[in-house]
């Protein structure tokens, strides 16, 4: 790779990193200000910090692993990225599922069911959502320890050494396994509760544009609501099926270099663009935003 090619890798890691950190740290910042103005958060709220946490860390331990096949040296020879990866994973796992529970909560809002399983979730979707959160929270925890198989951690004295695989197992063995896992709960699961959200949400919408009835004004309120609501679940959708995408690509096929170069680039875009969907998505958000960016202005 010619030293501008290195340049340019370089320097869309580090903006799409960067602009990650920012994104997400605006909407973590903006909403513990309204936690700690009103002692208390709303369940869309409360999905919103969750997420953004969580993609957060993604964007601070995604940088090297990402960046590790186009560097000189190998970081996961580091013995501190060796101890972060099982984090990296959790906060991976974490944020599909929290963004598969954000998509159920649009979903409840949105679709109109006289199911009584559906109204029960409608009646307490302020006491379901943290249940839901803290169960996939716990449950992304418990899969994060698979990622210690590649990494087994031995205690000698006082030193901690690494060996990568004992019993005869091989570290490619080892890691297609864990990628599979990884795939099919990881980001399968939380992938399909998406899909059938966005369904339900499209097939609601449809329906209610149809048999709406009343005063104009009052209709296209309504609309405008349900279309960006819509738009929202579906945006997520799209991003969701980017990163499935290039990770089913990058663990069945042997991507080239440049291909490589591609998969690293969309890992890493999903945080600021995951932030910007959410942001606009939001109007006290939104709101923000607006006031900063005018302040700003000369």
């Amino acid at each position: 790779m010619s030293p501008l090619e290195s340049i340019a890798v370089w320097v869309t890691a580090v903006v799409l990193t960067i602009s990650g950190l920012i994104s997400n740290g605006f909407i973590v910042t903006t909403t513990i200000i309204e936690w700690t103005k009103f002692k208390s958060l709303s369940s869309s709220e409360l999905l919103f910090l969750s997420l953004s946490l969580s993609n957060f860390v993604v964007g601070v331990l995604l940088f090297p692993f990402s960046m590790d096949d186009f560097i000189i040296f190998s970081f996961k020879q580091s013995t501190t990225l060796k101890i972060l990866f099982p984090v990296a994973v959790f906060a991976i796992l974490s944020r599909f599922w929290l963004t598969a529970w954000l998509c159920v909560f649009y979903c409840i809002k949105i679709v109109n069911s006289t199911h009584s399983l559906f109204l029960w979730c409608k009646l307490r979707i302020s006491w379901l959502i943290p249940r839901l959160i803290a169960g996939s929270l716990l449950i992304s925890f418990f899969a994060s320890l698979g990622a210690l198989e590649m990494y087994p951690i031995h205690c000698q004295g006082n030193a901690t050494i690494f060996r990568t695989l004992s019993q005869g197992k091989t570290l490619r063995a080892s890691d297609f396994r864990f990628q599979l896992f990884f795939i099919i709960f990881g980001t399968c699961s939380p992938l399909l509760t998406v899909l059938l959200c966005s369904t339900l949400v499209v097939a609601s919408l449809s329906r209610h544009i149809c048999q709406m009835t009343g005063k104009e004004h009052f209709r296209d309120f309504q609309r405008k609501a349900h279309i960006k609501a819509t738009g929202t679940v579906l945006s997520l959708l799209l991003v969701y099926l980017s990163f499935f995408a290039v990770q089913i690509w990058s663990v069945t096929l042997d991507p080239t270099y440049t291909e490589k170069l591609f998969i690293s680039a969309v890992m890493m875009a999903y945080a600021p663009v995951q932030a910007t969907i959410l942001v606009l998505s939001n109007p006290k958000l939104k709101q923000v935003l607006t006031v900063m960016v005018r302040r700003t202005k000369p």
